[in-house]
This record gives C-alpha cells, sequence and structure tokens, in this order.
C-alpha cells in the first residue's frame, strides 16, 4: 500500500520512511523521482524520526509487522512493532506539531464478531496475536491522543490487492492462486473455500485514503473496503478448476464485509470489481502459458 500511496501522493512533498532500503532503489522509485527518502527503523532511530517530522502536516503510518500464521511464532517482534512502535511515532509527531497521525489499523480487529458486515462500532473480536496487536494499537494510540493537538485518525482496510501486493510465500490468497496457476499447481483452498472476504483494488484503496487525508477529523475512524464480500472459492473459480481443500488457519476469521457508509459520504466510490479483476488476470497468465507451449 505504501508504493501505491507513494505514487498517487506525487503531487505532494513526500517524505518516505522505510526499514529497508531495497525499497527506494527499484525502478519504479527511479520513475516517480523521490528525493526525500529514509531508511530507518521506528523504535530505533527516534532521533532521525523526530529531525524528518518538523513541517510535516499529515503522517501516514502504514508500518507494521503483518500476516497472521507467523504472528504466532513471533507475537513479540508483533507486539512491539505494532503497539509500542506506533506509540513512539504518535508521540513523535505531538512533539514535532504534526497537524493530523493516520494509523493503518485493519479489520482483523473484528474478527469472528458474530457480525454479517462490520461496522466502524462493531465489536472488536481478535481472533490471533496479529489482530491482538492491533486492536492494542488503536486503543493505545487513542489515550495517548486525548488531550494532544495532533488529530488521530484510524482506518481499517480490508483485504487489499493489485499493484505492488506481495508474493512471496506469505502472499495472500489472490496472489497465491496466480502463482498455482503459473507454476501449474492446484489452489490450495483452506477453510474448504468458504470464508469470505472483502477484496479492495489498491487504486480504489487509495482514492479513499485520499478523502480520509482531506476530510478526517479527529477521532475518526473509517472502515476501508467495499461493502461486498466474495468467498475464497469464489475467486478459485475464476482461477482454476484445479482446487484442494484444507483446513482453516488457526485463528482465521470467517467472514469480513466492510460497512463503507462514512466513507461514502465523502464521495467515496469503489470501482473495481475483485472477480472480474481476477478473471482477465487469470485469462492472461493462461493465454502466455499457450504461447509459451506454441514456440517450444
Amino acid at each position: 500500500m505504501g508504493r501505491n500511496l507513494a505514487a498517487a501522493l506525487d503531487e505532494h512533498e513526500l517524505i518516505l520512511v522505510d526499514k529497508d532500503p531495497t525499497f527506494f532503489e527499484d525502478t519504479e522509485s527511479v520513475r516517480w523521482g523521490f528525493r526525500h527518502v529514509h531508511t530507518c527503523d521506528l523504535l530505533e532511530d527516534i532521533h532521525i524520526l523526530k529531525q524528518l517530522m518538523y513541517g510535516v502536516d499529515v503522517v501516514l503510518h502504514l508500518a507494521a509487522a503483518t500476516r497472521i500464521p507467523r504472528s504466532w511464532s513471533a507475537y513479540k517482534e508483533y507486539y512491539e512493532t505494532n503497539i509500542s512502535a506506533s506509540q513512539q511515532l504518535l508521540q513523535l509527531a505531538q512533539t514535532t506539531h504534526v497537524k493530523k497521525f493516520i494509523h493503518f489499523s485493519s479489520s482483523s480487529v473484528y474478527g469472528n464478531n458474530g457480525t454479517d458486515t462490520q461496522t466502524e462500532d462493531s465489536p472488536l473480536c481478535p481472533t490471533n496475536p496479529y489482530a491482538v496487536s492491533k486492536v492494542a494499537s488503536e486503543m493505545a494510540l487513542r489515550v495517548q491522543a486525548e488531550g494532544g493537538k495532533t488529530e488521530l485518525v484510524i482506518v481499517r482496510p480490508f483485504t487489499m490487492y493489485g499493484d505492488y501486493m506481495d508474493w512471496s510465500e506469505d502472499a495472500l490468497v489472490i496472489a497465491k492462486f496466480l502463482t498455482a496457476l503459473k507454476e501449474d499447481e492446484p489452489l490450495m483452498l483452506h477453510g474448504n473455500g468458504t470464508p469470505t472476504r472483502d477484496f479492495l483494488h489498491s487504486s480504489d484503496a487509495v482514492m479513499g485514503i485520499k478523502l480520509i487525508i482531506e476530510h478526517s477529523k479527529d477521532g475518526d475512524i473509517y472502515n476501508l473496503g467495499t461493502g461486498r464480500s466474495v468467498s475464497v472459492k469464489q475467486l478459485a473459480d475464476c482461477v482454476s478448476d484445479r482446487q484442494v481443500l484444507a483446513p482453516n488457519r488457526r485463528g482465521a476469521v470467517e467472514r469480513t464485509c466492510a460497512d463503507t457508509s462514512k466513507l461514502r459520504a465523502l464521495g467515496f466510490n469503489p470501482q473495481i470489481d475483485v472477480l472480474d479483476w481476477l478473471t482477465d488476470k487469470a485469462n492472461d497468465l493462461k493465454i502466455k502459458s499457450l504461447k509459451q507451449v506454441e514456440v517450444v
């Protein structure tokens, strides 16, 4: 998401911070012409971060330890990164008089709370250490923001896909399905394909975040999704009929679907349907595969 936002907000003067220096060394970063880029650790490089924040209007805090499966064995890293580092970053923003601090939480905070559609006021029922860390970071930041002059806004993104999505072993289901198709392997459907998710394309997510930057006020919380839930089985059927069913993962959430009424009131109107997008991507891969066979 950071890469997409950096490209979309290039009309502003951006200061980019990331722990991984390779983020700024790829061809896309060169094309964008970023000048104010820095690599540092949110917990360790306090003095660097403080200097960077002077004169800043808005902080978009996307840094986090992500992915549910690994959080069961690395919960300490998740808690330090997602809670302690977030608290420290907000404190620095308050000290340097940043106007607005936008914190990226997660739809995982809702867990299996028994609701078909999650509003910003729905119960928070985390089912895994990652989700716990996100709930705790929200609460810690809200307490810390009280009485301060830096506005705190919380964004709860639902499942995002699109440009620059993760294709590694930790990738989410869409990337995994496309990788399996490319490698001529069956699709693995955890939870027997019944879990459903609200999938939001990165370009639609950027649209929503721009609206939040412009219109949000202190204490606001926004769901960032489409308002439509799609099953893993529906996704798989867009890609391949070679499917293998598997048990659900530990701490998995059965259903996510965002109530986006608050964001739609600001003009948010997502345009991309995940099933159409995925069908097009899968067909492109199949065509390329056929051409390769013909050449051989």
